[in-house]
């Protein structure tokens, strides 16, 4: 065989290695429509604070570890933990005798209900204490602390059951004595909180849904005003003169969802409060979250905070498979830039509230968590902590997708298939490069929130085949 031919054979050989090697790596990954495409373009954070409303059945710090949470509502007042005029006469003592001592407070029986709760439990206001949390206030503030997790503090004349029966008197304060005891029972519960004990509870509401009368609130609009602007000035006054330099946020106006009063709120009494938080229950938060932001335009609170201070349900339905999808879109909705961002939330709520279900939480009186508490899980790990979040096409209207990027640059895309069949989908990642594999976690019916496998790049480029009504949370780890 002449040198020639040797050397055209030889070089036929290489390009045919040439083709099948590359044949052969294109099998790995067969190309499918790309739909979705992640750029490297920062468009905003993820939700900061993404949490719930406590339970009265229980609380227990490896649940909230677990779920991930990093902030809780906790629903203060009166009938918590002043069930009874606590020095026994009405109107004092009075605000200026307070200012000038705080010790005429009988801080004994603060001590006593934070720590030694009527029946063992700190939630014995609220139900049949044989189905309650055995605990005390002590604990539960405690723990938040040693935990990191942000207390949101309700505090309140009256309740929903309209107790106790002694602030009645009280609901709405009109008189002077009103006054007094409504400013020290404020001042009181922040100062022993923060003062008395350092448990960084910061953040406050001044009553909830004043606008719905079976919460407990017996006065007007204008009423409930006036409730602020005097809380707002007892807990300032704590600040001012025992802890100059920690802030302090108050929460209004704690609405039933589609309630008109933020108008009026925003518009009357704007300086009395920092943070914008309404509650909002619809399957879709993003009507009713834009509505609230446009009566924000305008106004001194038009880049305030915007809290969901409740959503999810208070029926049922965290069980419900369809439900609970939804929930991780709203997720997913609550941290996409513009105008249905929301700085921070409370899902009604971790727990039961009693045995017999009336309020259902994520969590039932046995323990077991129910199916949204996974969905939630799932969303948490993509979504928590105000992340940043980055520009994210999808050309396929049942996928909607999100892409956070964590402080040690690791990449999270969080995909929902709203259609009835599986997609398989082409995910575009070519303007990173520091990726080579992903994490597949999954929510669907078949799968709780659980690692399904994982994805291997190729020039930026990967699929998925995204199960019909499903949730994927794909991580990729930054090399």
């Amino acid at each position: 065989m002449s040198r020639l031919l040797k050397f055209v054979l030889s070089l036929f050989l290489g390009f045919w290695i040439i083709i099948v090697l590359s044949s052969a790596g294109q099998a790995v990954l067969p190309r499918v429509e790309t739909a979705i495409k992640v750029h490297n373009t920062v468009t905003g954070v993820s939700t900061r604070y993404i949490g719930a409303c406590e339970g009265n059945i229980n609380f227990d710090r490896a649940d909230i570890a677990d779920l991930g949470i990093n902030t809780y509502r906790i629903y203060g007042g009166m009938s918590r933990w002043e069930r009874e005029d606590d020095d026994g006469v009405y109107g004092l003592p009075t605000i200026a005798q307070i200012k000038t001592n705080p010790d005429v407070i009988p801080w004994e029986q603060w001590d006593a209900v934070m720590t030694n709760p009527i029946s063992r439990s700190d939630y014995a206001f609220s139900g049949d204490p044989a189905e309650l949390w055995q605990g005390n206030a002590r604990t539960i503030f405690e723990t938040l602390k040693q935990d990191n997790i942000r207390p949101v503090l309700t505090i309140r004349n009256t309740d929903p059951g309209w107790s106790p029966d002694w602030a009645l008197q009280l609901n709405p304060p009109r008189t002077e004595d009103d006054w007094n005891e409504w400013w020290e029972h404020v001042f009181a519960t922040v100062y022993w909180l923060n003062v008395r004990n350092n448990y960084q509870v910061d953040d406050f509401e001044i009553h909830n849904e004043p606008d719905n009368r079976q919460q407990g609130w017996g006065g007007n609009q204008a009423d409930y005003f006036e409730l602020i602007r005097i809380a707002t000035d007892a807990i300032a006054y704590v600040y001012r003169t025992y802890l100059p330099d920690r802030q302090f946020y108050i929460h209004a106006p704690k609405t039933v969802g589609g309630s008109r009063w933020p108008v009026d709120t925003l518009a009357s009494i704007p300086t009395y409060f920092d943070t914008v938080n309404v509650h909002n229950y619809d399957l879709d938060i993003s009507p009713y979250v834009r509505r609230v932001r446009s009566w924000m335009q305008g106004t001194i609170h038009a880049r305030s905070p915007l809290w969901l201070g409740e959503w999810g349900t208070y029926t049922g339905g965290y069980d419900d498979f369809t439900f609970s999808l939804n929930l991780l879109k709203n997720m997913i909705r609550a941290s996409q830039p513009g105008d249905t961002y929301v700085y921070g939330s409370h899902i009604f709520s971790l727990y039961d509230w009693g045995i017999s279900g009336d309020f259902e939480g994520l969590i039932g009186p046995d323990g077991k968590r129910r199916m949204s508490y996974y969905a939630m899980r799932l969303g948490i790990r993509a979504l928590q902590g105000g992340r940043q979040t980055l520009l994210a096409t999808s050309s396929n209207p049942n996928l909607m997708a999100i892409a956070t990027q964590d402080q040690e640059r690791n990449l999270y895309l969080l995909v929902v298939n709203s259609g009835s069949t599986i997609s398989r989908t082409g995910v575009d990642l070519s303007a990173f490069s520091a990726f080579t594999t992903g994490t597949i976690w999954q929510f669907s019916s078949e799968a709780m929130d659980e690692i399904r496998g994982h994805v291997t790049m190729q020039q930026g480029y990967t699929h998925l085949e995204i199960p019909a009504s499903s949730g994927l949370l794909i991580k990729f780890e930054a090399q």
